[in-house]
Protein backbone atom coordinates (compact mmCIF):
# COMPACT_ATOMS: atom_id res chain seq x y z
CA UNK A 1 0.00 0.00 0.00
CA UNK A 2 1.48 3.10 -1.19
CA UNK A 3 2.38 5.87 1.79
CA UNK A 4 0.02 8.64 0.21
CA UNK A 5 -3.12 5.80 0.32
CA UNK A 6 -2.33 4.96 4.16
CA UNK A 7 -2.01 8.92 4.81
CA UNK A 8 -5.69 8.98 2.66
CA UNK A 9 -7.18 6.31 4.77
CA UNK A 10 -5.93 8.13 8.31
CA UNK A 11 -7.15 11.60 7.13
CA UNK A 12 -10.20 9.93 6.20
CA UNK A 13 -10.58 8.27 9.83
CA UNK A 14 -9.62 11.47 11.12
CA UNK A 15 -12.77 13.39 9.13
CA UNK A 16 -14.93 10.60 10.12
CA UNK A 17 -14.74 10.48 14.06
CA UNK A 18 -12.28 13.35 14.62
CA UNK A 19 -10.31 10.63 16.91
CA UNK A 20 -7.04 11.10 15.12
CA UNK A 21 -7.32 14.73 16.12
CA UNK A 22 -5.04 15.03 18.56
CA UNK A 23 -2.12 12.77 16.83
CA UNK A 24 -2.16 14.52 13.62
CA UNK A 25 -2.28 18.12 15.55
CA UNK A 26 0.87 16.86 17.60
CA UNK A 27 2.71 15.69 13.96
CA UNK A 28 2.02 19.38 13.82
CA UNK A 29 -1.60 19.07 11.25
CA UNK A 30 -4.63 20.66 12.35
CA UNK A 31 -6.29 23.23 9.50
CA UNK A 32 -8.87 23.92 12.15
CA UNK A 33 -6.26 26.01 14.25
CA UNK A 34 -5.79 28.35 11.98
CA UNK A 35 -8.95 28.81 10.80
CA UNK A 36 -10.14 29.60 14.14
CA UNK A 37 -6.97 32.32 14.66
CA UNK A 38 -8.58 33.86 11.18
CA UNK A 39 -12.01 34.14 12.92
CA UNK A 40 -10.53 35.45 16.39
CA UNK A 41 -8.82 38.31 14.26
CA UNK A 42 -11.80 39.25 12.61
CA UNK A 43 -13.27 39.66 15.78
CA UNK A 44 -10.90 41.81 17.14
CA UNK A 45 -11.33 43.93 14.70
CA UNK A 46 -15.19 44.18 15.15
CA UNK A 47 -16.53 47.56 15.84
CA UNK A 48 -16.79 47.57 19.40
CA UNK A 49 -20.28 48.77 21.55
CA UNK A 50 -20.84 52.80 19.96
CA UNK A 51 -20.44 54.79 23.73
CA UNK A 52 -23.74 56.04 25.18
CA UNK A 53 -25.75 59.74 24.35
CA UNK A 54 -25.32 62.05 27.57
CA UNK A 55 -28.93 62.74 28.46
CA UNK A 56 -28.22 65.29 31.29
CA UNK A 57 -29.31 62.97 34.02
CA UNK A 58 -26.40 62.37 36.03
CA UNK A 59 -27.85 58.97 37.64
CA UNK A 60 -28.74 57.93 34.49
CA UNK A 61 -25.78 59.05 32.70
CA UNK A 62 -23.80 56.89 34.95
CA UNK A 63 -25.94 53.97 34.98
CA UNK A 64 -25.65 54.10 30.95
CA UNK A 65 -21.88 54.59 31.05
CA UNK A 66 -21.48 51.41 33.39
CA UNK A 67 -23.49 49.08 31.24
CA UNK A 68 -21.29 50.15 28.17
CA UNK A 69 -17.92 49.80 30.10
CA UNK A 70 -19.27 46.40 30.45
CA UNK A 71 -20.14 45.53 27.39
CA UNK A 72 -17.33 46.58 26.02
CA UNK A 73 -15.21 44.10 27.93
CA UNK A 74 -17.76 41.14 27.38
CA UNK A 75 -17.56 41.77 23.51
CA UNK A 76 -13.94 41.15 23.12
CA UNK A 77 -13.96 38.67 26.53
CA UNK A 78 -15.71 36.63 24.39
CA UNK A 79 -13.14 36.51 21.74
CA UNK A 80 -10.12 36.22 24.44
CA UNK A 81 -11.96 33.41 25.89
CA UNK A 82 -11.59 31.74 22.00
CA UNK A 83 -7.91 32.52 22.57
CA UNK A 84 -7.87 29.93 25.43
CA UNK A 85 -10.07 27.09 23.75
CA UNK A 86 -7.66 27.19 21.21
CA UNK A 87 -4.66 27.17 23.81
CA UNK A 88 -6.27 23.80 25.51
CA UNK A 89 -6.69 22.22 22.02
CA UNK A 90 -4.10 18.95 21.35
CA UNK A 91 -0.90 21.04 19.38
CA UNK A 92 2.75 20.07 18.99
CA UNK A 93 4.01 19.83 22.62
CA UNK A 94 7.29 21.68 21.66
CA UNK A 95 4.86 25.04 21.09
CA UNK A 96 4.15 24.85 24.60
CA UNK A 97 6.77 28.12 25.00
CA UNK A 98 4.40 30.04 22.40
CA UNK A 99 1.45 29.27 24.41
CA UNK A 100 2.85 30.73 27.61
CA UNK A 101 3.79 34.12 25.57
CA UNK A 102 0.16 34.23 23.99
CA UNK A 103 -1.18 33.37 27.85
CA UNK A 104 0.93 36.28 28.98
CA UNK A 105 0.00 38.39 26.09
CA UNK A 106 -4.16 37.91 26.89
CA UNK A 107 -3.64 38.40 30.01
CA UNK A 108 -1.79 42.06 29.29
CA UNK A 109 -4.96 42.68 27.04
CA UNK A 110 -7.57 41.75 29.88
CA UNK A 111 -5.73 43.87 32.30
CA UNK A 112 -5.85 47.14 30.05
CA UNK A 113 -9.42 46.42 29.17
CA UNK A 114 -9.86 46.35 32.93
CA UNK A 115 -7.77 49.57 34.02
CA UNK A 116 -8.95 51.69 30.83
CA UNK A 117 -12.46 50.88 30.68
CA UNK A 118 -13.94 51.70 26.91
CA UNK A 119 -10.70 51.87 25.11
CA UNK A 120 -9.40 49.78 22.62
CA UNK A 121 -6.31 48.25 23.04
CA UNK A 122 -3.66 47.18 20.99
CA UNK A 123 -4.07 43.76 19.83
CA UNK A 124 -1.47 43.21 17.20
CA UNK A 125 1.20 41.26 19.64
CA UNK A 126 -1.42 38.83 20.52
CA UNK A 127 -2.63 38.83 16.91
CA UNK A 128 1.08 37.89 15.74
CA UNK A 129 2.14 35.34 18.72
CA UNK A 130 -1.14 33.04 17.93
CA UNK A 131 -0.09 33.59 13.96
CA UNK A 132 3.63 32.01 15.50
CA UNK A 133 1.72 29.49 17.42
CA UNK A 134 -0.54 27.63 14.77
CA UNK A 135 2.48 28.55 11.94
CA UNK A 136 5.57 27.23 14.61
CA UNK A 137 7.80 29.89 13.29
CA UNK A 138 8.10 31.66 16.61
CA UNK A 139 12.07 32.99 16.21
CA UNK A 140 12.89 32.67 19.78
CA UNK A 141 11.49 29.44 19.92
CA UNK A 142 11.94 27.27 17.06
CA UNK A 143 10.61 24.36 15.84
CA UNK A 144 13.06 21.88 13.76
CA UNK A 145 10.97 20.87 10.38
CA UNK A 146 12.78 17.30 10.77
CA UNK A 147 11.17 16.84 14.26
CA UNK A 148 7.72 17.10 12.56
CA UNK A 149 8.26 15.01 9.57
CA UNK A 150 9.84 12.48 11.89
CA UNK A 151 6.19 12.25 14.01
CA UNK A 152 4.60 12.50 10.48
CA UNK A 153 7.02 9.54 9.11
CA UNK A 154 5.64 7.38 12.37
CA UNK A 155 1.82 8.57 11.51
CA UNK A 156 2.18 6.17 8.65
CA UNK A 157 4.64 3.80 9.73
CA UNK A 158 3.59 2.98 13.20
CA UNK A 159 -0.67 4.16 13.07
CA UNK A 160 -1.09 3.62 9.89
CA UNK A 161 0.21 -0.08 9.71
CA UNK A 162 -2.89 -2.17 11.06
CA UNK A 163 -4.38 -0.31 7.77
CA UNK A 164 -1.20 -1.47 5.75
CA UNK A 165 -2.10 -5.31 6.66
CA UNK A 166 -5.81 -4.62 6.19
CA UNK A 167 -5.40 -3.62 2.42
CA UNK A 168 -2.03 -6.00 2.15
CA UNK A 169 -5.17 -9.13 3.34
CA UNK A 170 -7.57 -7.82 1.19
CA UNK A 171 -5.86 -7.99 -2.02
CA UNK A 172 -4.93 -11.84 -3.10
CA UNK A 173 -1.79 -11.08 -4.87
CA UNK A 174 0.06 -8.49 -2.23
CA UNK A 175 2.37 -9.86 -0.69
CA UNK A 176 4.13 -6.80 0.83
CA UNK A 177 3.22 -8.00 4.03
CA UNK A 178 3.81 -11.69 5.41
CA UNK A 179 1.05 -14.08 5.31
CA UNK A 180 -1.11 -13.25 8.82
CA UNK A 181 -0.19 -17.11 10.70
CA UNK A 182 3.74 -16.91 9.55
CA UNK A 183 6.72 -16.42 12.28
CA UNK A 184 8.03 -13.47 9.97
CA UNK A 185 4.62 -11.49 10.14
CA UNK A 186 4.71 -12.53 14.07
CA UNK A 187 7.77 -11.17 14.57
CA UNK A 188 6.78 -8.26 12.59
CA UNK A 189 3.78 -7.31 14.69
CA UNK A 190 5.56 -7.41 17.53
CA UNK A 191 8.07 -4.52 16.65
CA UNK A 192 5.10 -2.39 15.37
CA UNK A 193 3.47 -3.21 18.55
CA UNK A 194 6.31 -2.71 20.92
CA UNK A 195 6.71 0.92 19.05
CA UNK A 196 3.45 1.75 18.99
CA UNK A 197 3.54 1.36 23.15
CA UNK A 198 7.07 3.84 23.10
CA UNK A 199 5.47 6.22 21.08
CA UNK A 200 2.87 7.69 23.68
CA UNK A 201 2.07 10.73 21.79
CA UNK A 202 0.44 8.66 19.28
CA UNK A 203 -2.00 7.03 21.62
CA UNK A 204 -5.42 7.26 20.36
CA UNK A 205 -8.11 4.31 21.35
CA UNK A 206 -8.72 3.96 17.28
CA UNK A 207 -5.52 3.20 16.93
CA UNK A 208 -5.48 0.64 20.17
CA UNK A 209 -8.19 -0.87 18.49
CA UNK A 210 -6.69 -1.59 15.40
CA UNK A 211 -3.92 -3.31 16.85
CA UNK A 212 -5.90 -5.34 18.73
CA UNK A 213 -7.92 -6.78 15.90
CA UNK A 214 -5.11 -7.21 14.04
CA UNK A 215 -3.48 -9.10 16.81
CA UNK A 216 -7.25 -11.41 17.01
CA UNK A 217 -7.13 -11.49 13.58
CA UNK A 218 -3.25 -12.75 12.87
CA UNK A 219 -4.37 -15.36 15.97
CA UNK A 220 -7.33 -16.45 14.18
CA UNK A 221 -5.39 -16.99 11.04
CA UNK A 222 -3.05 -19.25 13.00
CA UNK A 223 -5.93 -21.04 14.21
CA UNK A 224 -7.51 -21.92 10.92
CA UNK A 225 -3.71 -23.04 9.96
CA UNK A 226 -2.90 -25.51 12.50
CA UNK A 227 -6.74 -27.16 12.19
CA UNK A 228 -5.75 -27.70 8.44
CA UNK A 229 -2.42 -28.72 9.25
CA UNK A 230 -2.18 -32.35 10.57
CA UNK A 231 1.23 -32.07 11.14
CA UNK A 232 1.24 -29.65 13.33
CA UNK A 233 -1.42 -31.46 15.29
CA UNK A 234 0.63 -34.42 15.82
CA UNK A 235 3.36 -32.49 16.98
CA UNK A 236 0.73 -31.10 19.50
CA UNK A 237 0.02 -34.60 20.97
CA UNK A 238 1.92 -36.14 23.82
CA UNK A 239 2.60 -39.83 24.41
CA UNK A 240 2.54 -40.44 21.04
CA UNK A 241 3.58 -44.11 19.60
CA UNK A 242 7.63 -44.37 19.28
CA UNK A 243 7.84 -44.18 14.76
CA UNK A 244 10.77 -42.96 12.33
CA UNK A 245 8.69 -39.72 11.82
CA UNK A 246 8.90 -39.03 15.33
CA UNK A 247 13.15 -39.54 15.71
CA UNK A 248 13.24 -37.49 11.91
CA UNK A 249 10.50 -35.39 11.11
CA UNK A 250 12.22 -34.00 8.69
CA UNK A 251 12.64 -37.45 6.02
CA UNK A 252 9.89 -37.66 3.73
CA UNK A 253 7.70 -40.83 4.04
CA UNK A 254 9.23 -41.94 7.36
CA UNK A 255 6.75 -43.86 8.81
CA UNK A 256 6.41 -45.70 5.47
CA UNK A 257 9.94 -46.55 5.16
CA UNK A 258 10.30 -47.52 9.09
CA UNK A 259 6.93 -50.09 8.98
CA UNK A 260 8.13 -51.27 5.25
CA UNK A 261 11.82 -52.34 7.06
CA UNK A 262 9.86 -54.25 10.00
CA UNK A 263 7.60 -55.93 7.99
CA UNK A 264 10.20 -57.23 5.54
CA UNK A 265 12.07 -58.26 8.67
CA UNK A 266 9.25 -60.08 9.82
CA UNK A 267 8.37 -61.82 6.93
CA UNK A 268 12.44 -62.74 6.87
CA UNK A 269 12.20 -64.13 10.23
CA UNK A 270 9.01 -66.09 9.31
CA UNK A 271 11.08 -67.97 6.35
CA UNK A 272 13.89 -68.55 8.46
CA UNK A 273 12.08 -69.48 11.39
CA UNK A 274 13.60 -67.39 13.90
CA UNK A 275 10.93 -66.98 16.50
CA UNK A 276 12.32 -65.05 18.90
CA UNK A 277 12.41 -62.27 16.57
CA UNK A 278 9.54 -62.60 14.23
CA UNK A 279 7.24 -62.61 17.36
CA UNK A 280 7.79 -59.77 19.17
CA UNK A 281 8.01 -57.48 15.40
CA UNK A 282 4.38 -59.31 14.78
CA UNK A 283 3.54 -58.02 18.07
CA UNK A 284 4.56 -54.57 17.60
CA UNK A 285 2.99 -54.43 13.85
CA UNK A 286 -0.17 -55.26 16.06
CA UNK A 287 0.46 -52.41 18.65
CA UNK A 288 1.37 -50.51 15.99
CA UNK A 289 -1.83 -50.58 14.44
CA UNK A 290 -4.36 -49.74 17.52
CA UNK A 291 -1.55 -47.06 18.74
CA UNK A 292 -2.10 -45.36 15.30
CA UNK A 293 -5.81 -45.58 15.16
CA UNK A 294 -6.17 -44.01 18.67
CA UNK A 295 -4.07 -41.14 18.13
CA UNK A 296 -6.01 -41.04 14.74
CA UNK A 297 -9.24 -40.26 16.90
CA UNK A 298 -6.68 -38.00 19.09
CA UNK A 299 -5.96 -35.99 15.75
CA UNK A 300 -9.70 -35.20 14.96
CA UNK A 301 -10.46 -34.14 18.54
CA UNK A 302 -7.34 -31.91 18.81
CA UNK A 303 -8.84 -30.44 15.55
CA UNK A 304 -12.27 -30.54 16.35
CA UNK A 305 -10.84 -28.48 20.10
CA UNK A 306 -8.84 -25.77 17.64
CA UNK A 307 -12.02 -25.45 14.97
CA UNK A 308 -14.17 -24.66 18.34
CA UNK A 309 -11.38 -22.10 19.25
CA UNK A 310 -11.30 -20.76 16.15
CA UNK A 311 -14.66 -20.64 16.06
CA UNK A 312 -14.99 -18.38 19.65
CA UNK A 313 -11.86 -16.25 18.60
CA UNK A 314 -14.00 -14.85 15.78
CA UNK A 315 -17.02 -14.32 17.85
CA UNK A 316 -14.98 -12.12 20.01
CA UNK A 317 -13.02 -10.76 17.48
CA UNK A 318 -16.40 -9.47 16.02
CA UNK A 319 -18.35 -8.27 19.29
CA UNK A 320 -14.97 -6.29 19.88
CA UNK A 321 -14.71 -4.45 16.23
CA UNK A 322 -18.79 -3.43 16.36
CA UNK A 323 -17.89 -1.74 19.85
CA UNK A 324 -19.69 -4.72 22.21
CA UNK A 325 -16.89 -5.49 24.19
CA UNK A 326 -14.30 -2.78 25.86
CA UNK A 327 -10.43 -3.33 25.33
CA UNK A 328 -10.20 -3.98 29.59
CA UNK A 329 -12.88 -7.11 28.69
CA UNK A 330 -11.28 -8.23 25.21
CA UNK A 331 -8.02 -8.49 27.67
CA UNK A 332 -9.42 -11.02 29.80
CA UNK A 333 -11.36 -12.75 27.23
CA UNK A 334 -7.76 -12.93 25.15
CA UNK A 335 -5.94 -14.47 28.76
CA UNK A 336 -9.07 -17.29 28.42
CA UNK A 337 -8.15 -18.14 24.81
CA UNK A 338 -4.70 -17.89 25.37
CA UNK A 339 -3.51 -19.59 28.65
CA UNK A 340 -0.05 -20.44 26.76
CA UNK A 341 0.91 -17.20 25.71
CA UNK A 342 1.00 -18.66 22.14
CA UNK A 343 -1.18 -16.43 20.10
CA UNK A 344 -0.80 -12.66 22.28
CA UNK A 345 1.87 -11.44 23.86
CA UNK A 346 2.60 -9.09 27.51
CA UNK A 347 3.20 -5.97 25.19
CA UNK A 348 -0.65 -6.43 23.05
CA UNK A 349 -1.53 -6.47 26.92
CA UNK A 350 0.07 -3.03 28.14
CA UNK A 351 -1.22 -1.91 24.75
CA UNK A 352 -4.79 -2.69 25.76
CA UNK A 353 -4.26 -1.18 28.95
CA UNK A 354 -3.45 2.45 27.88
CA UNK A 355 -7.19 3.69 27.86
CA UNK A 356 -8.75 1.86 31.30
CA UNK A 357 -9.34 5.22 32.34
CA UNK A 358 -10.99 6.39 29.41
CA UNK A 359 -13.84 3.57 29.99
Amino acid sequence: MAEWSIWRALEDWRSKKHELDPVFARAGIANELQTQVNRIALDLRRSPPTPPLVSGDEHRDREEVGRYREGFYRHYDETLYKVDTLLSHAWVPEAAPIADEVRAELARVRASLRANPGKLPDFDQLEALLGHYVRLDHPQHPIPDELLELRRRALIDIAGYPLTVQHAVSEPYNDSVPPLASGEFKQQFAEHLQAYLGNAWLHSPIVTQWYATLALDAALASKKRDAADESRIVAMLEGRWPSLSRWMPGVEHADQIWYLMIVCITIGALFMEWWLLAIPTMIWLVLSKGAHQRERKQIERKREQIAARAMMMKKVRDRFKTGHTSLEKLAYQLRQLDESGEYFNDTLYDVLKLHHHDA
